[in-house]
């Protein structure tokens, strides 16, 4: 629709028996930021800081969960995440993915009757032409994703989303047809986010139910071998205390583990920071993430005095 919402529509009574129907899918103008996730508890705070870091430095993640669970609410809002100077493509059948970056080329497929359709796969091809830094994929269902894992393990950092309940059923659903990906792909995966629809007391809502590092594959099982970092439980985020990521961020960065844990409190300061002073604007928080990378203390000081940077 000329607003980007989405009209599906059914005409007549041979399909829908009762009679012609229709259903508006509405998107928000400005979609939701980690400090909107957060006050809403879908995730907490130290599972923002966490992404926040995983995705600065280039760690590949996948988010799983059900119809209409906000997986691609969940995309848009880690890829605030990016760092600015990045070249991000992002892949789509419909246009939802919404960022500020400047070098963001944004691809959507076409649908077209004989010929000139335009599938992911095609996109997907064209994409790792552009070379792009990070590698954004609506929802993974065909032979697309083997192109996908491919741009993995070559080093294109890949964020994207498939319908699965569970790491199980995600290693099922990706390696079995249609989608056909070799077991040993897999392991170019960092990180599974699943996300799923849970009732909190009488009202139905969002939750993050586990943050999943992938360590390894289990050929003999034919699964995956995973260390699960973040998960819901009794009604609170729990961390396991442990995480792969954390120990190839020093790595990759040349950190102590001290540098590393003062980095990651630093970075909990200033979410907590943005909450109290209800910093939650999609452009904002999008500048002073932006500002962040590039002259972090000098953000922090001037959260701390009241500024906004």
């Amino acid at each position: 629709m000329p607003n980007h919402d989405r009209l599906q529509l059914s005409i007549g009574n041979q399909v829908t028996t009762r009679g012609s129907t229709f259903t508006i899918r509405k998107f928000r103008e400005a979609p939701f930021t980690p400090v909107d996730l957060i006050d809403l508890g879908t995730i907490s705070v130290e599972m923002a800081v966490y992404l926040w870091m995983a995705v600065e430095n280039g760690f590949n993640i996948l988010i799983i969960g059900g119809t209409a669970s906000g997986k691609t609410t969940f995309l848009n809002t880690i890829s605030m995440f990016i760092p600015p100077s990045a070249k991000v493509v992002s892949i789509e059948d419909t246009r939802e993915i919404n960022l500020v970056h400047q070098n963001w080329i944004p691809s959507v497929t076409r649908e077209a009757e004989e010929r000139g359709s335009i599938e992911m796969f095609d996109l997907l091809r064209t994409a790792l032409r552009q070379r792009p830094e990070y590698l954004l994929v609506g929802e993974v269902r065909g032979r697309e994703a083997s192109t996908l894992f491919q741009a993995m393990a070559t080093g294109h950092i890949t964020f994207s989303t498939v319908h699965a309940d569970s790491v199980e059923s995600l290693v099922k659903r990706l390696t079995k047809p249609p989608i056909d990906v070799p077991l040993m792909l897999l392991d170019s995966i960092d990180i599974i986010a699943q996300v799923s629809i849970i009732k909190v007391g009488d009202v139905r809502t969002r939750r993050c139910t586990n943050i999943t590092e992938v360590t390894g594959v289990d050929f003999k099982n034919g699964t995956l071998k995973t260390n699960t970092v973040f998960r819901l439980a009794t009604g609170s985020f729990q961390f396991s205390g442990e995480s792969k990521v954390f120990l190839e961020t020093m790595e990759k960065m040349n950190m102590t583990e001290e540098e590393l844990s003062a980095e990651y409190a630093r970075r909990l300061r200033i979410m907590n920071l943005l909450r109290e002073k209800k910093v939650s604007d999609f452009y904002r928080l999008s500048k002073l993430l932006f500002d962040y990378s590039v002259r972090p203390a000098e953000v922090e000081k001037a959260l701390l005095r009241g500024e906004l940077p």
